[in-house]
């Protein structure tokens, strides 16, 4: 499985035990550790906070539309919009 795979899984478990269905990237990476995950925390996070972020700035944010940020340091899973971001 890929990184992103990988996070949504267990984003998608973080979630459903979340009161109001946030969660950390400090909290995705200690699930993935746990799970014996072989992807580098730095990966984990980069994934998190930008790459799969909807609402991230920067080169590579926004690729793919499966979490927001919520506040700092909290975000939501998308599913509706866990696809990648429309090539222009």
């Amino acid at each position: 499985m890929t990184c992103r795979d990988d996070i949504l899984a267990v984003a998608r478990v973080l979630a459903r035990q979340s009161a109001d269905g946030t969660f950390s990237s400090q909290e995705v990476v200690a699930a993935l550790r746990a799970k014996g995950t072989t992807h580098l925390d730095t990966t984990i996070r980069r994934h998190v906070a930008s790459e799969m972020c909807r609402n991230a700035v920067g080169a590579n944010a926004g690729k793919f539309h499966d979490l927001e940020r919520v506040e700092r340091g909290r975000f939501r899973l998308i599913e509706a919009q866990a696809t990648p971001k429309a090539q222009v």
